[in-house]
């Protein structure tokens, strides 16, 4: 599913960020990434994005190429995955059924099949309850759990997901995690970057440690890890996704590159087929947020 061979990235200010990388990442598959700030973590991530290119070595995700893909093609290599952010990212004046669904209309997703997959999809992170309220009415908890909805509700195979943790209370740490877990445990490849070393012990993945650029360990069970490692990389920081060269975009823009068309307008138009009037589509809703039978 995900294999990088010699992967080197320098950046043109000369900047390291990877110096000969060689991971490989089976389907099915659970892996912790850790590595302290400036590691190369976040490259890594923008490269398996298509965010960043390799300068050498070769990127194989999902059965895409990534050194020779065509521009055209991104787009559709995008929504082989689903991304969870440590900051949200969730459009503030969107519900939280619209910050899902915002996932889908900007692929082109019919009105009817958007309202059952999100529908779904919020039920399975526990917020059907919430799905009319903004992200500032939900804690930060419930904040994460929109962004994970939004990044399963494509049916993605590969979550890869950066931090999600790193801005919520310990114990929903815990619950997204084991909720990560739950999604593994049937089927999904994930790929999450961590610094929280509790997390990594109690989960008992294999974990990937990235240290200046190369890769330093990779173990099957993190009770091998040494633990001065493992502790450096918590007390000298990680590196956000987006710090390097670029600044954190529009969450809106960075979405709409998962679609294939020219952004001509509304991305919420439907087909004309398709088209529903607001009347049409509230009874769609319960007051808690599930689907009207």
């Amino acid at each position: 599913m995900i294999e990088f061979r010699n992967l080197t990235k320098i950046y043109p200010n000369g900047t390291k960020a990877l110096k000969d990388v060689n991971i490989k990442i089976e389907k099915g598959e659970f892996v912790f990434i850790v590595g302290a700030s400036g590691a190369g973590k976040s490259t890594l991530l923008k490269i398996m994005m298509r965010e960043e290119v390799a300068t050498s070595g070769s990127v194989i995700i999902n059965n895409y190429n990534l050194n020779a893909i065509k521009k055209k093609d991104i787009p559709k290599f995008r929504r082989t995955m689903g991304i969870v952010f440590q900051d949200f990212r969730l459009i503030p004046n969107l519900s939280a059924y619209d910050n899902v669904a915002f996932a889908m209309r900007v692929i082109g997703a019919k009105e009817r099949e958007v309202r059952k997959r999100v529908t779904h999809t919020l039920s399975l992170v526990g917020l059907s309850s919430k799905a009319k309220c903004l992200p500032a009415q939900l804690s930060g908890g419930e904040q994460q759990r929109v962004a994970l909805a939004r990044a399963l509700v494509n049916n993605a195979d590969l979550i890869i997901a950066d931090e999600p943790t790193g801005n919520i209370d310990p114990e929903m740490s815990y619950e997204i995690v084991d909720l990560l877990n739950h999604l593994n445990a049937n089927g999904k490849t994930i790929v999450m970057v961590t610094h929280e070393h509790e997390l990594v012990r109690r989960f008992k993945h294999r974990v990937i440690v990235i240290k200046e650029g190369r890769v330093v360990a990779d173990l099957n069970n993190p009770d091998e890890l040494d633990e001065s490692m493992l502790t450096e990389c918590v007390e000298t920081g990680v590196c956000k996704y987006f710090d390097m060269p670029n600044e954190n975009p529009d969450i809106e823009e960075f979405l709409r590159s998962y679609g294939a068309y020219e952004d001509s307008g509304d991305a919420e138009s439907k087909s004309s087929d398709d088209k529903e009037t607001e009347a049409e589509k509230e009874p769609a809703l319960t007051a808690e947020g599930g689907q009207a039978q």
